[in-house]
């Protein structure tokens, strides 16, 4: 159980699907937080969720009638999504579950489909412990006030990928999440962890993170689709000077080991995790960086997480996500926690 549970708040200028608040999910599964799960909105990936509830139970609930809703049918939502709500917020007064996730809440409250007033009373009265997450596009002020962490998600290219696409004749992208924000390493926990799900073999290789039991790293060993591999050094002081070689020769090998993986062709989705960081502080060559996304299988989905992209990088990639820093806990105080950022 957590010792104090926050508000999350995800939202956007844009309808692309967030995949961090499911990040958060396999993370707080991996350290046994248990997390219920609602979306109001579908991707096509989200036909992986139930195997993974299953895969994670009991730390794992998924509102099957939320995933089950047709986003094409207007009439089907309206009628459908108050009762979700409703399902979510007894769920989260219960407190039986240390995560509660209403993934798209916002985009449903936008539309007229939930009561802001409702909205703003569950945020008031939720348990203590319970961490509450809602994401969606258009956040009110209302509710934004009222929340612990706000990140806005800014999305620069054309629309996610076509999973049901197949064959020789498909191509994936390489999609950079970038920025100031809370959310880019479990955006790709929260994609890698449904694409395994619905069987696409999937690498989740992370540069500056030192091997031990993370909750992602706990709970990705579970899924039988997603490997995971950490290879950084430790601690990195990008003031310590002359101190810097051991985290070169770490992120050289991670990077020889990522172009291995990358070329054998064994996995649909690749995540190369913190990798922006890496060629940030000069542990890496982003021009190398760029060479490969021209090169790279395009049977392969590649993601780049990480702050401060390199211009390089972002020109070569096919879509760029910016997880900009609207407002977060380390500005009251509250440091990081187990289940929830590690």
């Amino acid at each position: 159980m957590l010792e104090k549970g926050l508000i999350q708040i995800y939202t956007s200028d844009s309808d692309r699907f967030n995949f961090a608040p499911l990040g958060l999910a396999l993370r707080a599964a991996g350290q046994k937080l248990r997390s219920r799960i609602t979306c109001f909105f579908g991707h096509e990936l989200m036909d992986g969720l139930p195997l993974a509830a299953e895969i994670f139970k009991p730390y794992l609930h998924v509102d099957a009638s939320a995933h089950h809703l047709d986003a094409r049918d207007e009439e089907t939502l309206k009628t459908a999504v108050p009762g979700s709500f409703r399902s979510a917020a007894e769920a989260c007064r219960g407190g039986d579950f240390d995560l509660v996730i209403l993934n798209g809440a916002v985009s449903a409250l936008g539309r007229g489909w939930i009561c802001l007033e409702d909205v703003c009373r569950l945020m008031e009265d939720k348990p203590d412990h319970v961490e509450l997450v809602l994401s969606g596009r258009g956040a009110p002020r209302e509710i934004l006030d009222r929340a612990d962490l706000v990140t806005e998600m800014a999305v620069s290219g054309p629309s996610d990928v076509p999973w049901t696409e197949s064959g020789p004749d498909a191509a994936y992208p390489v999609d950079v999440i970038t920025g100031n924000g809370k959310g880019k390493t479990t955006y790709c926990l929260g994609k890698a962890m449904l694409a395994s799900c619905m069987g696409f073999r999937s690498a989740f290789l992370q540069f500056m993170k030192f091997p031990q039991q993370y909750g992602e790293v706990m709970a990705i060993e579970k899924l039988p689709y997603l490997t995971i591999k950490s290879m950084g050094a430790g601690f990195l002081d990008p003031d310590a000077e002359g101190r810097q070689e051991k985290h070169r020769l770490a992120a050289k090998q991670a990077w020889e080991h990522c172009l291995r993986e990358i070329f054998s062709l064994k996995y649909g989705l690749v995540a190369l995790d913190e990798i922006n960081t890496a060629g940030h502080y000069g542990l890496l060559n982003p021009r190398r960086v760029r060479e490969m996304l021209f090169l790279k299988p395009r049977s392969v989905h590649l993601l780049l997480s990480g702050r401060n992209a390199h211009p390089d990088v972002i020109e070569a990639a096919d879509t760029v996500l910016e997880m900009r820093e609207i407002k977060h806990p380390y500005q009251k105080g509250i440091k990081a926690r187990r289940g929830i950022e590690f």
